[in-house]
């Protein structure tokens, strides 16, 4: 009688194993589905892309900080371009202070990567930010390499 209850136990286990794999799988490719159906992302934007030195967790971290530094440097300056073009010029204006700062903070943190700053087109994989999925695509976008750039 044991033998029976533990072999119905391991089948139910593995039945719902299955049924989670299943329902996961399936809400990846929704949300996948998603982002190319409905892009969200403003036509006329320009997004900030960093990639880190590797996918350890010390260089994600840093890459973490870079993203957040560059968000609050931008805060103080940008008061909302009104076009595409403003907002080129005022990026642009500034790719030199972006590089100091990268630079700053790598050299900071005990850090010796190279690292690079500059605005242009680049490939982009699916995000999806909070509620909002971004299709992957090429973009506009301030694009931050540091170090071999080989992480996420």
């Amino acid at each position: 009688m044991v033998k029976r209850t533990e072999r119905h136990s391991v089948k139910s286990l593995l039945f719902i194993a299955f049924a989670l794999i299943l329902m996961i799988m399936c809400w990846e490719s929704n949300r996948t589905n998603a982002a190319v159906i409905s892009p969200t992302i403003p036509e006329e934007s320009i997004r900030l892309r960093i990639l880190a030195n590797s996918d350890s967790a010390q260089d994600q971290a840093l890459k973490r900080e870079i993203r957040d530094a560059i968000i609050a440097r931008m805060e103080e300056w940008v008061v909302g371009p009104h076009s595409l073009d403003e907002a080129r010029a005022v990026v642009n204006a500034h790719l030199h202070e972006f590089d100091q700062l990268v630079g700053e903070m790598i050299a900071s943190r005990g850090y010796n990567y190279p690292h690079t700053v500059e605005l242009g087109v680049v490939p982009f994989p699916t995000k999806m930010y909070g509620n909002d999925v971004y299709p992957a695509g090429d973009y506009e976008a301030l694009r931050v390499v540091i170090g071999s750039g080989e992480g996420q």
